[in-house]
Parts: structure tokens; sequence; C-alpha cells
């Protein structure tokens, strides 16, 4: 994406692509911007100029890698990077490459950083965010997937098994309600289409104009006022879930002494057997994030599970317990909260899409 060099907020920015869209999407086929947006400590941006060519555009950084696209040749992908507003937690990444670009030279190396996080919109959020661009009239859905979530839709066809179902079709609103009575699916992507809107929203932080207007804009940006509140919520209480060593003076001595501030998820559904195995499974390799699971015991009847995980992506790692009504999370040294806000989101997803995480009393590790 071409913007002239100049000093930009993220608002400005956006204005500068709505006052000159055609030059800033020349090179591209398809007028598409994506926005991806993460939650991140307040030094987020010291290591960009380590891994990519950067340009200052006043609170916006453009950053570039190369990639090999399509045809195997080698290629440039630009990406536009800031704070979101005031929120100096919030990043906001613009760009208009395609997926394959994204894929190598953005995705990966944020996925591995111990100091951003995907920002997830939790599942009560996302259905609001559906109904608040409903409200423009004669909007329409032509594309979404949905998926399996018992806390928020009741199932009339065997409620039990665990689905993932994606859907095409000018009827889309429509098909959205007869699958979620139907097979207890809602949704964590849509897309919506109008004469002048043309919006894609994803659970995991995604956002996707393909009309340039403000109005586009505005409504994006309405949506992430909505769920910034519980995000900003969520990254504060994972970041007291951590592993620190004190030094204790004890006479004449001094003794570094370990403390563990331990998180809790009570969950507002039986925590399962089933349930624990199918969550093993399912956070391997899902959608960018990627847990592994080692001493696993599991005991059904009243449940004992236990294990301890590793963000594979990260190489980050804790400990979890669980009984069928709660999972204690206890941190080691090199635990990250990106790590655990991705574990909930996927305990959201994959377990109860109403379980609470909160911090589990302190304790000192022996």
């Amino acid at each position: 994406m071409e913007i002239e060099q100049g000093s930009f907020t993220l608002e400005q920015l956006c204005q500068e692509v709505i006052d000159h869209t055609e030059s800033a999407f020349e090179q591209y086929h398809v007028k598409h911007l994506k926005f991806y947006f993460y939650i991140a400590d307040e030094d987020w941006n010291s290591n960009f100029p380590d891994r990519y060519e950067t340009q200052n555009y006043g609170e916006m950084t453009k950053v570039s890698a190369e990639y090999t696209n399509r045809f195997g040749a080698e290629d440039r992908a630009d990406f536009f990077i800031g704070p979101y507003g005031d929120e100096s937690e919030i990043i906001t990444i613009l760009t208009a490459e395609t997926q394959e670009a994204i894929d190598q030279a953005l995705l990966p190396m944020l996925g591995r950083r111990d100091d951003i996080s995907l920002m997830p919109i939790m599942l009560e959020d996302f259905q609001r965010m559906n109904e608040l661009v409903l409200e423009h009239n004669d909007v329409r859905i032509t594309e979404f997937k949905s998926e399996r979530v018992p806390d928020l839709a009741e199932a009339e066809i065997r409620p039990s098994v665990q689905r993932s179902i994606e859907y095409k079709g000018r009827d889309g609103k429509e098909a959205i309600e007869e699958l979620r009575s139907g097979y207890g699916v809602v949704p964590v992507r849509i897309q919506y289409e109008h004469q002048n809107l043309s919006l894609k929203i994803d659970s995991r932080g995604k956002f996707t104009l393909k009309k340039i207007n403000s109005k586009n804009f505005d409504l994006l940006f309405e949506l992430v006022e909505e769920v910034i509140e519980n995000v900003l919520e969520l990254k504060d209480i994972t970041q007291e879930i951590r592993f620190t060593e004190e030094e204790v003076e004890s006479g004449n001595l001094s003794i570094t002494v370990p403390k563990v501030e331990a998180g809790e998820v009570t969950f507002d559904r039986e925590f399962t057997r089933v349930l624990a195995e199918d969550f093993v499974e399912g956070t391997r390799n899902r959608d960018r994030v990627d847990f592994s699971f080692t001493d696993v015991t599991m005991q059904a009847g009243s449940l004992d599970f236990s294990a301890q995980v590793v963000d594979e992506n990260r190489n980050s790692f804790f400990n979890i317990s669980a009984t069928a009504d709660e999972m204690r999370i206890v941190p080691e040294t090199n635990c990250s909260f990106p790590s655990l806000i991705e574990f909930y989101f996927c305990v959201l997803q994959l377990v109860d899409g109403s379980a609470e995480l909160d911090l589990h009393n302190s304790q000192t590790a022996t």
C-alpha cells in the first residue's frame, strides 16, 4: 500500500487512504484493506527495526519485508503499524497485501513474540457486534463461519457433537439462525454486504474492508470500541498470572524465594473427560496457535485432569489442573501473557463459551 511519507495517527492514515484510494491501492488487483488488532506491551515496537525495513510515519510505522509470491518470485510486503487511538496497549496493523504475503512476512513473527498477543473477541461480544452491524438497514450476510458453542445455543440435532460450519449465500442472515437452532453453532467470522458496505469481521481480531469510504471506517472503529474494555481487562488479568522470584532476608542470609500468582478458569458447564480429550486435541496447531500437553493425567467420574502445557510458538510453559467446575493455571518461569490469552481463548471456543478467567489466591512455590 503506497502512502506518501508523513506524520499520521491511525485515524489520519485511514483518512489518507480514503482521500487517495487509487494511488494507495495502485499496485493491487483487489482493493481490500485488512486490519489486524493485537494486545501488546508498551515497548512493542522496539524489535521491528531488527526484523523489517522501517519508515517513520509519525505514530504509525511502515514496515516492509521480503516474501515469496505465488509465482515463486521474491516480492515485498508492506504493513502500517501503530497504536489504536489513545490505547497504547492495543496496536493496529493495516495492509492491502495478499494472505500469502501476510502469512509469510507478518503473522509468524507476531505469533512468536512474548509481548504481543492476538486480540481475541469474546464470543458474546462478537454476537453483539453482529447485532450492531445488522442495525444498518438491508445489510446482507453473504458468508460466515460458525462453531458449536453449547453455552450460547441449544442444538436440536446431535447436541453433543463438536462442529464447525462454513456457509456462502445471499441468505446468510437467515442461515445463521437456522444453523444456530438446528446445530447449536454461533458465528465466529461474518461477511456483510450492502450497497456501500462490504465488511468482514473475525473473532480473532481481524477486520477486512472491501469498500473504502468513511462510513465503513466509522463502523469498523465503532465495533472495536464495543469490545476494547473486555480486551484490556483480560490483558490485566493475564499479566498478573506470573512466576517471579523475590529476595528474602533470613537472619544473616539472603535467599531467593519463587512466588507464583496463579489463574483460575471457572466453568459455567461441567468440564467432562470427553471435553478434556477434545480440548487437548483441538488446541494443537489451531488457527495459528499451537499448544501441546505433557505429563497428562485424566480420570473420569469426578474429573481429575492435569498436565504441563507448552505454547510451541513461544516456548512458554505453564501447568494446569482441572475438575468439573474449574481449571487452575500455574505459570512457570517463562510463561508470557500472550500464551495465557490465547490458551483462554481456546477454552472459550472448545470447552465453555461462558468460562471466566480470574486470579487464584497467591501462593509461594516450594
